[in-house]
């Protein structure tokens, strides 16, 4: 079991070599070997490929379009083990669809297109919601909710107008158009001419498109946690605000004078009336009950501490063999444990839990449910940050100056350690990242993403 989660990981090494170009290519040129093999020789299938191949289209561009102009252009919300269990996910869906069709009929055929039309459709309404949040900057799930409310009535008062004149543009003007094609496009050879090619494409661009657009609309916008949660992947532009987040367990990593050499640097960077620029610090249940009093003096110190969703057992999560997405209830029953253990430990209710993206916990709708019933808002963030090497390497401070500077403030920086990281250099390079944030005040995650603006409708 652990092998086979070995390998998969592997995979995702593999395709991330490739760029989100390649990925848009391989689908985009069946769509077009489809309209040309459906131009040139018209199979027996019982419905018309032009608007199944136009929604694709679109889809496709919409995709594309959306992740060229993203906002947050380091902030991937996929760490390596959930885009592993992506690329398991894709390589499932494209296998099913290539064994479904090596005897293909006319019934497997419409009803893995209606299937797959369904998803691509829906897969489309997310992006456009996605993609218009993304230009608005929206800020928590509230902002969210309401550019996607705006958005949907402009699907239905302008799009769905558009669509419908264009299929009955196509049904009184379509063989004409198609006429014409043919005799354009028939001095193209056919690749195949077999006349089953155009189902095979058909089919085939749509689980790909599938395969590729949900794990990009994953790693761009947290749809899970605008529907289930209040949740939040950056604050406040203009603010000069910024958080700087970090676990607990890599903090840990880093003792005696190295630990105080980071107390030190953010010192140097206190703003005002703070004692000291503020460093978010995520602990676990297992921390809050194993280490109370080094928590507590990093609070009194002046920083702030926010819940992780607690790991399930090694024996628990190989059994699954990647498909932890079905495990929920265990972390969501162990958030309840650790927002317990915290209010007994402060005196007060935890208010931020981070979205783990380990094994997919911390991305479970149970436990977006649990955090929104305990008034718990869950931080994403706007810009990754994994630390290697003994220094900072001239991408990664570049990194962090074009993030910040590109809004002005309101940025969540998540930084995490490799395991393999040696301990003496983990304050070094902790440290400057500190100093790289020149010009911003560190702010704890309530000060840099603040509640949603009350609205009466």
């Amino acid at each position: 079991m652990k092998g086979s989660r070995e390998y998969i990981s592997l995979l995702d090494s593999t395709i991330c070599k490739l760029s989100f170009l390649s990925g848009c290519t391989i689908p985009l040129l069946l769509l077009l070997l489809l309209i040309h093999q459906a131009i040139v020789n018209p199979t027996h299938l019982p419905f018309s490929t032009i608007p199944t191949s136009s929604v694709a289209l679109i889809t496709l561009i919409l995709m594309y379009l959306y992740h060229r102009n993203r906002a947050h252009k380091n902030g991937c919300l996929l760490t390596s083990e959930m885009k592993s269990q992506s690329v398991f996910t894709g390589i499932a869906i494209l296998l099913s669809c290539s064994i479904a069709l090596e005897s293909p009929t006319e019934s497997t055929v419409s009803i893995m297109t209606v299937f797959l039309l369904g998803s691509l459709f829906t897969l489309l309404i997310g992006c456009s919601f996605a993609a218009v949040g993304d230009v608005w900057y929206t800020v928590g799930t509230g902002q969210f909710q309401m550019t996607s409310l705006d958005t949907a009535g402009i699907w239905i008062y302008f799009i769905c107008p558009a669509v419908i004149l264009y299929f009955r543009f196509i049904d009184k003007y379509g063989e004409i158009i198609a006429w014409i094609m043919k005799q354009e496009l028939s001095v193209l050879p056919l690749v195949v001419s077999d006349e089953d090619v155009v189902s095979l494409s058909l089919v085939l661009s749509l689980a790909m498109i599938t395969a590729v657009g949900v794990p990009l609309l994953n790693s761009l916008c947290p749809m899970g946690g605008y529907l289930f949660s209040r949740a939040y992947t950056h604050g406040q532009p203009n603010t000069k605000k910024i958080a700087l987040c970090a676990n607990f367990s890599d903090l840990l990593k880093a003792t005696g004078n190295k630990r105080t050499s980071i107390w030190k640097a953010l010192e140097k960077k206190k703003v005002g009336d703070q004692t000291t620029a503020i460093l978010n610090i995520y602990v676990t249940l297992e921390e809050l009950t194993l280490y109370p009093t080094q928590i507590q003096l990093m609070v009194d110190k002046g920083h702030y501490i926010a819940l992780v969703p607690t790991e399930f057992e090694e024996e628990e999560r190989e059994s699954f063999c990647g498909l932890s997405m079905f495990q929920g209830n265990t972390s969501s029953c162990n958030l309840h444990f650790a927002h317990f253990e915290y209010t007994e430990l402060f005196g007060e209710e935890p208010t931020w839990v981070l979205s783990k993206s380990a094994d997919s916990i911390g991305r479970h709708p149970s436990l977006f449910k649990v955090s929104r019933d305990l008034g718990m808002k869950v931080a994403y963030w706007s810009t990754y940050l994994q630390l290697t090497g003994d220094k900072l390497s001239s991408e990664q401070k570049s990194i962090l100056k074009d993030d910040c500077s590109d809004k002005n403030g309101g940025s969540i920086i998540y930084i995490t350690i490799e395991k393999e990281c040696p301990a003496n250099s983990i304050s070094t390079r902790l440290s400057e990242v500190v100093d790289a944030l020149d010009g911003y005040t560190l702010e704890s995650l309530s000060n840099v993403a603040k509640d949603d603006a009350k609205m009466i409708l």
